[in-house]
Protein backbone atom coordinates (compact mmCIF):
# COMPACT_ATOMS: atom_id res chain seq x y z
CA UNK A 1 0.00 0.00 0.00
CA UNK A 2 1.44 3.47 -0.61
CA UNK A 3 2.59 5.04 2.15
CA UNK A 4 0.68 8.59 0.86
CA UNK A 5 -2.38 9.42 2.95
CA UNK A 6 -6.10 8.86 1.72
CA UNK A 7 -6.49 12.58 0.47
CA UNK A 8 -2.95 12.40 -1.68
CA UNK A 9 -3.82 8.92 -2.87
CA UNK A 10 -7.08 10.17 -4.52
CA UNK A 11 -5.36 13.41 -5.54
CA UNK A 12 -2.44 11.39 -7.36
CA UNK A 13 -5.23 9.18 -9.04
CA UNK A 14 -7.35 11.75 -9.98
CA UNK A 15 -3.91 13.53 -11.84
CA UNK A 16 -3.37 10.11 -13.30
CA UNK A 17 -6.43 10.20 -15.14
CA UNK A 18 -6.20 13.57 -16.01
CA UNK A 19 -2.73 12.90 -17.64
CA UNK A 20 -4.41 9.95 -19.52
CA UNK A 21 -7.46 11.70 -20.80
CA UNK A 22 -5.21 15.13 -21.62
CA UNK A 23 -4.33 14.47 -25.42
CA UNK A 24 -7.96 13.12 -26.30
CA UNK A 25 -9.98 16.23 -24.95
CA UNK A 26 -11.72 18.03 -28.14
CA UNK A 27 -10.73 15.05 -30.33
CA UNK A 28 -13.48 13.73 -33.24
CA UNK A 29 -11.76 10.13 -31.89
CA UNK A 30 -13.37 11.02 -28.42
CA UNK A 31 -16.75 11.45 -29.54
CA UNK A 32 -17.08 7.61 -30.48
CA UNK A 33 -20.17 5.63 -28.51
CA UNK A 34 -18.37 2.35 -27.34
CA UNK A 35 -21.44 1.22 -25.05
CA UNK A 36 -23.74 2.29 -22.38
CA UNK A 37 -22.46 2.46 -18.89
CA UNK A 38 -24.05 0.65 -15.59
CA UNK A 39 -25.94 3.52 -15.08
CA UNK A 40 -27.61 3.52 -18.52
CA UNK A 41 -25.60 6.55 -19.50
CA UNK A 42 -23.87 6.63 -23.27
CA UNK A 43 -19.69 5.34 -23.16
CA UNK A 44 -17.28 7.02 -25.41
CA UNK A 45 -13.88 6.00 -26.20
CA UNK A 46 -12.34 8.73 -23.95
CA UNK A 47 -14.29 7.14 -21.04
CA UNK A 48 -12.63 3.99 -21.98
CA UNK A 49 -9.29 5.66 -21.64
CA UNK A 50 -10.17 6.84 -18.43
CA UNK A 51 -11.08 3.89 -17.16
CA UNK A 52 -8.12 2.06 -17.91
CA UNK A 53 -5.94 4.86 -16.48
CA UNK A 54 -7.91 4.29 -13.17
CA UNK A 55 -7.21 0.69 -13.69
CA UNK A 56 -3.42 1.23 -13.84
CA UNK A 57 -3.21 3.45 -11.31
CA UNK A 58 -4.79 1.41 -8.50
CA UNK A 59 -2.67 -2.04 -9.89
CA UNK A 60 0.73 -0.31 -10.07
CA UNK A 61 0.66 1.65 -6.54
CA UNK A 62 -0.75 -1.66 -5.17
CA UNK A 63 -3.50 -0.02 -3.72
CA UNK A 64 -5.33 -2.87 -1.02
CA UNK A 65 -8.86 -1.29 -2.53
CA UNK A 66 -12.38 -2.19 -3.95
CA UNK A 67 -13.48 0.68 -6.93
CA UNK A 68 -16.79 1.38 -8.00
CA UNK A 69 -16.45 3.77 -11.67
CA UNK A 70 -19.47 4.57 -14.07
CA UNK A 71 -18.68 2.03 -16.46
CA UNK A 72 -17.39 -1.17 -15.00
CA UNK A 73 -19.62 -0.91 -12.03
CA UNK A 74 -17.89 -2.54 -8.20
CA UNK A 75 -14.26 -3.79 -9.39
CA UNK A 76 -12.83 -5.84 -6.68
CA UNK A 77 -8.91 -6.57 -5.79
CA UNK A 78 -7.63 -8.92 -8.09
CA UNK A 79 -5.34 -10.22 -4.82
CA UNK A 80 -7.15 -11.75 -1.74
CA UNK A 81 -7.12 -10.24 1.60
CA UNK A 82 -8.33 -7.25 3.43
CA UNK A 83 -9.68 -4.22 1.77
CA UNK A 84 -8.76 -0.71 3.43
CA UNK A 85 -10.94 1.60 1.60
CA UNK A 86 -14.14 1.15 -1.54
CA UNK A 87 -13.20 4.37 -3.90
CA UNK A 88 -16.23 5.66 -5.72
CA UNK A 89 -15.22 6.52 -9.09
CA UNK A 90 -16.44 9.38 -12.08
CA UNK A 91 -13.86 8.77 -14.29
CA UNK A 92 -14.99 12.10 -16.08
CA UNK A 93 -18.23 14.08 -14.75
CA UNK A 94 -18.86 15.76 -17.72
CA UNK A 95 -17.94 13.40 -20.69
CA UNK A 96 -19.61 15.62 -23.04
CA UNK A 97 -17.83 18.80 -22.11
CA UNK A 98 -14.59 16.76 -22.30
CA UNK A 99 -15.32 15.51 -25.77
CA UNK A 100 -15.95 19.24 -27.07
CA UNK A 101 -12.74 20.35 -24.86
CA UNK A 102 -14.43 22.53 -22.33
CA UNK A 103 -13.80 23.15 -18.79
CA UNK A 104 -16.20 21.62 -17.25
CA UNK A 105 -15.49 18.06 -16.72
CA UNK A 106 -13.56 16.49 -13.95
CA UNK A 107 -12.48 13.45 -12.81
CA UNK A 108 -14.28 12.67 -9.39
CA UNK A 109 -12.53 10.12 -6.63
CA UNK A 110 -14.47 9.09 -3.14
CA UNK A 111 -12.45 7.23 -0.43
CA UNK A 112 -15.21 5.42 1.97
CA UNK A 113 -14.71 2.76 4.71
CA UNK A 114 -15.20 -0.66 3.25
CA UNK A 115 -18.46 -1.87 3.38
CA UNK A 116 -21.01 -3.42 1.23
CA UNK A 117 -23.27 -0.42 0.32
CA UNK A 118 -21.55 2.77 1.54
CA UNK A 119 -23.89 5.99 1.83
CA UNK A 120 -23.15 9.77 1.21
CA UNK A 121 -22.38 9.74 5.24
CA UNK A 122 -19.64 7.26 5.01
CA UNK A 123 -17.41 9.42 2.31
CA UNK A 124 -14.23 10.07 4.29
CA UNK A 125 -12.33 11.90 1.63
CA UNK A 126 -12.70 13.23 -1.68
CA UNK A 127 -10.88 14.84 -4.47
CA UNK A 128 -11.85 16.22 -7.80
CA UNK A 129 -9.43 17.38 -10.53
CA UNK A 130 -10.65 19.26 -13.08
CA UNK A 131 -9.44 18.22 -16.84
CA UNK A 132 -8.54 21.02 -18.75
CA UNK A 133 -6.88 23.30 -16.04
CA UNK A 134 -5.57 20.81 -13.21
CA UNK A 135 -7.28 22.57 -10.34
CA UNK A 136 -7.92 20.36 -7.70
CA UNK A 137 -10.47 20.12 -4.71
CA UNK A 138 -9.94 17.88 -1.91
CA UNK A 139 -11.26 17.64 1.92
CA UNK A 140 -11.55 15.22 4.72
CA UNK A 141 -15.39 14.81 6.30
CA UNK A 142 -13.47 16.72 8.96
CA UNK A 143 -13.14 19.91 7.50
CA UNK A 144 -9.22 20.32 5.40
CA UNK A 145 -11.03 21.30 2.67
CA UNK A 146 -7.57 22.18 -0.07
CA UNK A 147 -7.98 23.98 -3.57
CA UNK A 148 -4.77 24.06 -5.55
CA UNK A 149 -4.20 25.65 -9.10
CA UNK A 150 -3.10 23.95 -11.84
CA UNK A 151 0.98 24.93 -10.70
CA UNK A 152 -0.55 23.55 -7.26
CA UNK A 153 -0.84 27.41 -5.57
CA UNK A 154 -3.53 27.24 -2.95
CA UNK A 155 -6.63 28.77 -3.90
CA UNK A 156 -8.85 30.11 -0.97
CA UNK A 157 -12.80 28.39 -0.90
CA UNK A 158 -15.15 31.80 -1.38
CA UNK A 159 -18.54 30.88 -1.54
CA UNK A 160 -21.07 33.71 -2.56
CA UNK A 161 -22.63 35.26 0.21
CA UNK A 162 -25.27 36.40 -2.56
CA UNK A 163 -28.94 35.71 -1.39
CA UNK A 164 -30.73 36.65 -4.30
CA UNK A 165 -32.08 34.40 -6.81
CA UNK A 166 -31.86 37.12 -9.52
CA UNK A 167 -28.46 37.64 -9.29
CA UNK A 168 -27.43 34.11 -8.34
CA UNK A 169 -25.60 31.93 -10.94
CA UNK A 170 -27.16 28.95 -11.23
CA UNK A 171 -27.36 25.41 -13.46
CA UNK A 172 -29.79 22.82 -14.16
CA UNK A 173 -29.33 19.07 -14.35
CA UNK A 174 -30.91 17.91 -18.13
CA UNK A 175 -29.68 15.20 -19.41
CA UNK A 176 -31.85 12.18 -20.78
CA UNK A 177 -35.40 15.19 -19.11
CA UNK A 178 -38.33 15.99 -21.26
CA UNK A 179 -37.50 19.63 -20.98
CA UNK A 180 -40.44 20.97 -22.47
CA UNK A 181 -42.31 19.39 -19.02
CA UNK A 182 -39.08 20.37 -16.77
CA UNK A 183 -39.03 23.69 -17.80
CA UNK A 184 -42.70 24.32 -17.11
CA UNK A 185 -41.28 23.78 -13.09
CA UNK A 186 -38.19 25.53 -13.31
CA UNK A 187 -38.97 28.17 -15.80
CA UNK A 188 -39.55 30.75 -13.72
CA UNK A 189 -36.41 30.49 -11.49
CA UNK A 190 -34.60 29.93 -14.17
CA UNK A 191 -35.75 33.20 -16.15
CA UNK A 192 -34.85 35.18 -12.79
CA UNK A 193 -31.17 34.41 -12.92
CA UNK A 194 -30.51 35.21 -16.48
CA UNK A 195 -29.88 38.70 -16.60
CA UNK A 196 -27.98 39.81 -13.50
CA UNK A 197 -27.04 36.41 -12.73
CA UNK A 198 -26.53 33.58 -15.33
CA UNK A 199 -28.39 30.37 -16.03
CA UNK A 200 -26.03 27.69 -17.16
CA UNK A 201 -26.29 23.96 -18.61
CA UNK A 202 -22.98 22.35 -17.69
CA UNK A 203 -23.50 18.80 -17.56
CA UNK A 204 -21.13 17.81 -14.83
CA UNK A 205 -22.75 18.06 -11.46
CA UNK A 206 -19.28 17.29 -9.61
CA UNK A 207 -17.88 20.10 -11.69
CA UNK A 208 -20.43 22.91 -10.87
CA UNK A 209 -20.40 22.04 -6.65
CA UNK A 210 -16.92 23.09 -6.85
CA UNK A 211 -18.28 25.83 -8.69
CA UNK A 212 -19.81 26.49 -5.26
CA UNK A 213 -16.52 26.81 -3.34
CA UNK A 214 -14.73 29.02 -5.84
CA UNK A 215 -17.97 31.74 -5.77
CA UNK A 216 -17.87 31.11 -9.67
CA UNK A 217 -21.65 29.76 -9.27
CA UNK A 218 -24.33 30.20 -6.10
CA UNK A 219 -26.43 27.11 -6.94
CA UNK A 220 -26.63 24.22 -8.65
CA UNK A 221 -30.31 22.41 -9.14
CA UNK A 222 -31.21 19.07 -10.54
CA UNK A 223 -34.88 18.28 -10.01
CA UNK A 224 -35.34 15.14 -12.73
CA UNK A 225 -36.16 12.51 -9.53
CA UNK A 226 -38.87 15.34 -8.34
CA UNK A 227 -40.23 15.47 -11.46
CA UNK A 228 -40.51 11.60 -12.06
CA UNK A 229 -41.51 10.92 -9.12
CA UNK A 230 -44.47 13.38 -8.39
CA UNK A 231 -45.62 12.93 -12.28
CA UNK A 232 -45.31 9.53 -13.14
CA UNK A 233 -47.12 9.68 -16.25
CA UNK A 234 -43.87 11.64 -17.57
CA UNK A 235 -42.20 8.17 -17.60
CA UNK A 236 -42.36 7.40 -21.11
CA UNK A 237 -41.30 10.89 -22.23
CA UNK A 238 -38.06 10.71 -20.47
CA UNK A 239 -37.50 6.92 -21.93
CA UNK A 240 -38.51 8.87 -24.95
CA UNK A 241 -35.09 10.93 -24.79
CA UNK A 242 -33.35 7.55 -23.44
CA UNK A 243 -33.00 5.04 -25.80
CA UNK A 244 -36.11 3.37 -23.71
CA UNK A 245 -34.30 3.83 -20.18
CA UNK A 246 -34.76 6.00 -17.39
CA UNK A 247 -31.72 8.27 -16.48
CA UNK A 248 -30.76 10.38 -13.31
CA UNK A 249 -28.80 11.55 -10.81
CA UNK A 250 -26.86 9.04 -9.01
CA UNK A 251 -24.87 9.00 -5.81
CA UNK A 252 -21.04 8.09 -7.46
CA UNK A 253 -21.55 11.50 -9.58
CA UNK A 254 -21.67 13.27 -6.16
CA UNK A 255 -19.44 10.80 -3.52
CA UNK A 256 -16.76 13.09 -3.61
CA UNK A 257 -18.52 16.69 -4.76
CA UNK A 258 -21.02 16.54 -1.49
CA UNK A 259 -17.78 16.54 0.85
CA UNK A 260 -15.99 19.57 -0.92
CA UNK A 261 -18.95 21.72 -1.43
CA UNK A 262 -20.02 21.35 2.55
CA UNK A 263 -16.88 21.43 3.56
CA UNK A 264 -16.69 24.91 2.07
CA UNK A 265 -19.57 26.03 4.26
CA UNK A 266 -22.62 25.22 1.37
CA UNK A 267 -25.83 24.06 1.86
CA UNK A 268 -26.94 20.76 -0.25
CA UNK A 269 -30.06 18.72 -0.09
CA UNK A 270 -32.33 16.84 -2.62
CA UNK A 271 -34.95 18.69 -4.80
CA UNK A 272 -37.55 18.48 -1.61
CA UNK A 273 -35.12 20.02 0.75
CA UNK A 274 -33.96 16.55 2.69
CA UNK A 275 -30.81 15.29 3.62
CA UNK A 276 -28.29 13.07 1.52
CA UNK A 277 -26.76 11.65 3.68
CA UNK A 278 -28.69 8.07 3.37
CA UNK A 279 -28.19 8.13 -0.27
CA UNK A 280 -26.45 5.43 -1.75
CA UNK A 281 -23.39 5.88 -3.84
CA UNK A 282 -23.26 2.33 -6.01
CA UNK A 283 -26.98 1.95 -6.61
CA UNK A 284 -28.02 3.12 -10.09
CA UNK A 285 -31.87 1.25 -10.27
CA UNK A 286 -35.11 3.69 -9.93
CA UNK A 287 -35.50 3.42 -6.75
CA UNK A 288 -32.16 5.20 -5.91
CA UNK A 289 -32.50 8.11 -8.21
CA UNK A 290 -31.55 11.12 -6.69
CA UNK A 291 -32.05 14.86 -7.07
CA UNK A 292 -30.14 17.94 -5.34
CA UNK A 293 -30.55 21.66 -4.52
CA UNK A 294 -27.14 22.75 -3.49
CA UNK A 295 -26.70 26.69 -3.14
CA UNK A 296 -23.46 28.70 -1.41
CA UNK A 297 -25.35 29.94 1.62
CA UNK A 298 -28.38 28.84 3.86
CA UNK A 299 -30.87 31.95 2.90
CA UNK A 300 -30.04 31.27 -0.77
CA UNK A 301 -31.09 27.84 -0.19
CA UNK A 302 -34.27 28.43 1.45
CA UNK A 303 -35.21 31.05 -1.06
CA UNK A 304 -34.54 27.95 -3.57
CA UNK A 305 -36.50 25.74 -1.79
CA UNK A 306 -39.59 28.21 -2.10
CA UNK A 307 -39.41 28.45 -5.92
CA UNK A 308 -38.88 24.88 -6.79
CA UNK A 309 -42.07 24.02 -4.57
CA UNK A 310 -43.97 27.02 -6.13
CA UNK A 311 -42.63 26.11 -9.69
CA UNK A 312 -44.07 22.14 -8.94
CA UNK A 313 -46.92 23.46 -7.07
CA UNK A 314 -47.83 25.22 -10.70
CA UNK A 315 -47.76 22.32 -13.04
CA UNK A 316 -50.82 20.38 -14.36
CA UNK A 317 -52.11 17.57 -12.72
CA UNK A 318 -51.35 15.18 -15.92
CA UNK A 319 -49.44 15.35 -18.67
Amino acid sequence: MSDLNPQEILRELSQAVRTAVMPHMGTWRSRKVTGVASSGDATFSIDDIAEEAVETFIHSNGLRVSYYSEDKGLVLPKRSGSIEAVLIIDPIDGTRGAIAGFECSVVSVAWCDPKEKPTVSDVLYGAIAELKSGQTFTASKHGNLEILDGSGNSIPAEPSANTDIDKCGLTLGTVGAPLEVLFQAIGPLASRTTVQGGFFVLNSSAYELTRLATGQLGAVVDVRNRLLREHPETRQLFKNYCSGRLMSLYGYDLAAALLIAKSAGCVVTDAWGNSLDNWELMDTTEANFGSLVAAANADLHGKLMEEIDRGFASLPSTF
